[in-house]
């Protein structure tokens, strides 16, 4: 079964509502307003079966004031219909709906010429040469034009024969799962109930999504489209889904996805087809799926009807590489475009400008060798499938097709040369200061934390190449000068002087492998032979003491305790003027020993 999402569009009065009936006997009327006035205001969704096909209607207003809820419509339609009254011809919202969809990037339509009985052949044919004409101007292709009365069953039979046989153009690429809310409302014994169109993914029942304005995740309760349960949804599909978020907190307009996928940004960075002037710095009314919001339009660049722009939003958006939006000012459309960038990147103009163009024109190893210049340590490819519709591994094998550039692919990561420079001078900075510094990959990611160890390697692998650097044990390191001959023996010695040194006041380990230039890895290795060995004593986590030191001062400490009565915090520091942290441990230790009591905070011989 293929399903297509079909959005019915016209000016007001030519009958859209009039032919869902016609087609599927539902009145999208619902509303007792809509009812009185005649006119549909809200969109409203209907289904049939025709063929191969499971239609979703989606009829949007036709009125110029309710243009809003037209585009909020318009969005995830597959197809759009157009209907066009034949007494009246086309009219000024038939060429805004019209524009919109071009906007929007749907480029399959279908005309109805509705009221045909009302009319002779030469008006009708009229008609048709008048919409042609338009479509010609507009640039936009033609499924079909039909005439079409309610009156007449054989135009009903042939519009169903026409829509039975309509194809998708939908290819769901699958990567992520990805719906605006376009209703909420609540019903009792099942709590929230939102609906929207799939725009991509799939999702199933039980799963977990993300409300990405509100940051929440919710578990899918129960899918339902149009009023039959399913367990799972596919593009294209209208659903309603059953979830646990408060239904007062849910607002149209918000996106569901999947964790970790989509950042936020209240600046994105995009191209415009403007439809009427669009100047610098004007301000616009921004659409985008079922939400609106004011923005300010930044002019970067202008060529051939081309608009390179920043749109800065006053709410965050989660959106995606050339995501559709419609720009309106005034109550009328002004443009429209797609989003090229909707990740925040710090670029000079010169440069973000480039940027668009390789994207606009899905150049991306172009737009790659811009961004791996801007981010000077280190370009993620993380965050692909929003920045550019990509899987991680799709941007790797881009990638791969840059020279000079070091491509981390276990971290998503591509490094320019420039990087590389400032790992290998660290490095022999490093050398140059202790000849005796013993590091690996890993100490020098701790050092420079963009960096990743696999680069790290790369960089160490090729200074042991050229006989600056020599492997002294399994990833350690020390310089080709150094005199070392068991680096273990040596970095033993080293901490037990630098503990020597502490004595009662030892520096933590850290402080000490960085003084001494040693390896973590290799210091806390050490660490566990002496304490194994009892030649130092861990007090507390990063607290180590040698054990000649610690006898030193539990023998003062029970002289204290005979000279005073007891010891505590406050008599501890009256002989020494060291830092709590050392006094609590000591008074701690010496809970140890079974001739020491312990009454509150006071510690005693019994």
């Amino acid at each position: 079964m293929n399903n297509l999402i079909i959005g019915l569009s016209g000016h007001i009065d030519h009958g859209k509502t009039s032919f869902i009936k016609a087609i599927n006997n539902y009145d999208g009327d619902i509303r007792s307003d809509e009812k009185e006035r005649g006119m549909t205001i809200d969109i409203s969704f209907s289904n049939i079966i025709l063929g191969n096909n499971h239609i979703s209607f989606i009829d949007v207003p036709g009125h110029e004031k309710l243009v809003k809820n037209m585009i909020s419509g318009a969005f995830g339609i597959d197809i759009l219909c157009l209907i066009v009254a034949a007494d009246d011809g086309v009219m000024e919202q038939s060429i805004e709906h019209l524009n919109i969809a071009r906007l929007l990037g749907i480029n399959k339509i279908l005309v109805f010429i509705s009221k045909s009985d009302l009319v002779d052949e030469n008006r009708i044919l009229e008609v048709k040469n008048n919409i042609q004409d338009l479509f010609k101007k507009l640039h936009l292709d033609m499924i079909e034009i039909s005439e079409f009365s309610i009156h007449n069953q054989c135009l009903i039979d042939n519009a169903k024969s026409i829509l039975s046989k309509l194809e998708s153009n939908k290819k769901d690429d699958g990567k992520f799962f990805r719906y605006y809310i376009d209703r909420v409302f609540s019903k009792k014994g099942f709590g929230s109930i939102v609906t929207g169109t799939m725009l991509s993914g799939k999702i199933s029942k039980n799963e977990k999504i993300l409300i990405c304005d509100l940051g929440k995740e919710t578990i899918i309760k129960n899918i339902q489209n149009h009023d039959n349960e399913i367990d799972s949804a596919t593009i294209a599909q209208r659903i309603a889904l059953n979830i646990n978020i408060p239904n007062q907190d849910i607002k149209k307009g918000m996106l569901l996805s999947k964790k970790g996928v989509l950042r936020g940004f209240d600046k994105v960075d995009c191209v415009i087809f403007p439809i009427s002037k669009i100047i610098n710095n004007q301000n616009a009314v921004f659409f985008i799926g079922a939400k609106k919001i004011n923005a300010t339009i930044n002019i970067l660049a202008e060529s051939n009807d081309v608009i390179f722009a920043t749109i800065k939003l006053d709410e965050v958006i989660f959106s995606i590489f050339k995501e559709r939006f419609v720009l309106r000012d005034n109550a009328k459309t002004i443009g429209g475009g797609m989003i090229l960038n909707p990740i925040t990147d710090p670029m000079k103009k010169p440069q973000k400008i480039q940027y668009l163009n390789h994207l606009y024109n899905d150049d991306f190893k172009n737009a790659f060798k811009v961004l791996i210049d801007v981010h000077k340590c280190g370009f993620g490819l993380i965050q692909s499938l929003q920045r550019f519709n990509l899987t991680s591994n799709e941007s790797i094998e881009i990638a791969k097709k840059i020279s000079d550039v070091f491509i981390d692919e276990d971290e998503f990561v591509i490094y320019n040369l420039e990087s590389k420079k400032i790992i290998k001078n660290t490095i022999i900075h490093l050398i140059e200061k202790n000849k005796n510094a013993i590091f690996s990959a890993s100490s020098i990611n701790n050092q420079i934390k963009w960096s990743s160890l696999a680069f790290n390697k790369e960089i160490i692998k090729e200074l042991e190449l050229n006989g600056i650097i020599k492997s002294s044990a399994p990833n350690l390191y020390i310089s080709s000068n150094s005199k070392i001959d068991d680096i273990f023996s040596y970095a033993k010695e080293q901490i037990i002087k630098e503990l020597q040194n502490g004595g009662i006041t030892p520096l933590a380990p850290y402080n000490i492998y960085d003084i001494l230039n040693i390896d973590k890895k290799l210091g806390d290795d050490v660490l566990k032979n002496l304490t194994k060995t009892k030649r130092v004593i861990r007090l507390s986590h990063n607290l180590f003491i040698l054990t000649t030191e610690l006898n030193k001062i539990m023998q003062s400490l029970r002289e204290i305790i005979k000279n005073e009565g007891y010891i505590d915090v406050n008599i501890f520091k009256k002989h020494y003027d060291i830092s709590r942290k050392y006094i609590i441990a000591y008074l701690d230790y010496l809970d140890n020993y079974g001739d020491i009591k312990k009454d509150e905070n006071k510690r005693t011989l019994r």
